[in-house]
């Protein structure tokens, strides 16, 4: 199976779960819906259950109200809740269709609601209503309330109705009591389910996760430790993966790319040999000529022995000009093999360093020499960095335009780099300049004036970059300049070999 293939099968796994996890949590939310609906429903048959008995006692209030005292103003509640006993009664008897048993009882207490109303209360308000009529009509009341009320006899219809509404309640509530106990159920089971199936699809995508990766990162080290085999110079390595996917083209590409490397590094080597011959051979060759030249100018003058100046000073320029070419000649193949030759490691002391290239170059007595009382330590290749040094002191003594100046080196350190200043108060180099400066041939002076090849600073800016830091110049027309270069403070492994530049 092909990596991605596989990638999206684990995916599609895991989407999946979650998709039956969301499946479960709906259908459980339903039953919870469902449970509550019918909590609420039945809730609804007890309140509206509550409300019609508080109306049959608002009737009876108001028409004991009534009878008691005559004033028709009791009559109010009486009528008043015998029209809403009638809706209200209506509603419970539409709300409890669902529940045969519930539904007669509703059923008998609207029987004894109409017989309460007929047999007992409106003779009794009628009666009541005519008693200032005659002295017959109030025998009649009388005898009526004598054989009705004072018997109990509407209290008992009502009091057979109200145990009837308590039959209904208390049914209803063991219902809701039931409907709540399977509300908490599904809400446990509902969490329960939810939990269950998260925890498994997290553990099923754990999984995937985990094979897939441990399979990539294998597969993606074996890659990469060939890689590290490659910058380290070893081309011979190769890797075999035959699970034909993405990874194993990657595989193949390292692979052909590490061949490949091999035998450019193989044509690079014979490259390298056949141009350390070649100029072997043209330095020798081109150098021979230029000895004999020298050595016939030489004879030439000693034979001649003449004063005149023109004569002499032709010499002298012939003289200058064969040593500029055998320089420009040194300078070229020291140029040329930068980069291609291995150099020992060591750690040395700049400061020492500093003191010999002094020695060496020994600059004329009137420039002033300022250094710090501490230079680095640092690890690398010694000759390149006395190269760099070297050839920027020299400069500052070769191009400063005074026969006495300053020169001050300085240095400080920086997170993963060491950074040199030689600073002159020569004439100093105008910004579009700057940057030319380092290119190969290329001279701030004519070379008759300043005997120079314009190859010094293009070999220390390829040195310096060789080795991963950076060279620049800070300088103001005729305020001096600044050579500024950065050096790496860790010699790393090299992946060039680069040689010193005479």
């Amino acid at each position: 199976m092909k990596l991605i293939s596989a990638i999206y099968t684990a995916i599609g796994l895991i989407l999946a779960m979650f998709c039956i996890v969301t499946l479960g949590y709906i259908n459980q939310t339903r039953k919870v819906k469902n449970s509550v609906e019918e909590v609420l429903y039945t809730s609804n048959i007890i309140r509206e259950g509550e409300r019609a008995q508080k109306l049959i006692l608002d009737m009876e209030t108001g028409l004991r109200g009534f009878l008691l005292t005559g004033q028709r103003a009791f009559l109010e509640p009486y009528h008043e809740g015998q029209a809403e006993f009638t809706q209200s009664i209506e509603r419970l008897d539409s709300l409890t269709e669902a529940y045969p048993e519930q539904n007669k009882l509703v059923h008998l207490i609207k029987a004894d609601s109409r017989l309460w109303l007929e047999t007992f209360a409106d003779p009794l308000v009628k009666s009541r209503s005519r008693i200032h009529i005659s002295p017959r009509n109030r025998a009649l009341y009388d005898s009526l309330f004598a054989n009705t009320a004072q018997q109990g006899a509407g209290k008992r219809i009502m009091d057979r109705a109200r145990n009837r509404f308590d039959l209904i309640k208390l049914e209803e509530e063991q219902i809701k009591e039931g409907k709540i106990e399977e509300l908490n159920f599904s809400l446990a089971r509902t969490n329960e389910i939810a939990v269950g199936l998260t925890i498994l699809s997290i553990l099923a995508g754990s999984f995937m996760a985990f094979v897939v990766g441990r399979t990539i990162k294998r597969r993606f080290r074996q890659m990469i430790n060939l890689a590290n085999n490659i910058a380290n110079g070893d081309y011979s390595v190769s890797l075999e993966d035959n699970r034909k996917d993405e990874i194993s083209s990657l595989t193949e590409s390292l692979n052909v790319m590490a061949g490949k490397l091999q035998s450019s590094f193989n044509h690079l080597t014979k490259m390298n040999k056949e141009l350390d011959q070649f100029a072997y051979v043209v330095s020798h060759d081109l150098k021979a000529p230029l000895r004999a030249i020298n050595n016939l100018s030489e004879w030439i003058a000693e034979d001649l022995k003449t004063d005149d100046p023109e004569i002499i000073k032709n010499f002298s320029i012939l003289r200058g000009r064969v040593l500029r070419m055998e320089n420009l000649i040194n300078g070229i193949l020291a140029y040329s093999r930068v980069g291609r030759q291995n150099l020992p490691l060591s750690t040395f002391s700049v400061q020492e360093l500093l003191k010999e290239t002094l020695e060496n170059l020994a600059p004329p007595p009137t420039f002033e020499i300022v250094t710090p009382k501490e230079l680095p330590t640092i690890t690398g290749e010694r000759t390149l960095f006395y190269q760099v040094l070297s050839n920027l002191l020299s400069n500052a003594f070769k191009y400063h335009h005074k026969q006495e100046g300053r020169i001050e080196i300085r240095a400080k350190e920086l997170p993963d780099f060491y950074q040199f200043e030689v600073k002159d108060d020569g004439p100093g180099i105008p910004k579009e300049f700057q940057a030319k400066v380092f290119g190969i041939f290329q001279t701030m002076e004519a070379r008759d004036v300043k005997e120079s090849t314009g190859v010094g600073l293009s070999i220390v800016k390829k040195i310096v970059e060789e080795k991963g830091g950076k060279i620049w110049i800070e300088s103001e027309k005729g305020q001096g300049s600044t050579f500024l270069f950065t050096w790496p403070k860790k010699k790393e492994a090299p992946t060039s070999s680069i040689s010193m530049a005479s």
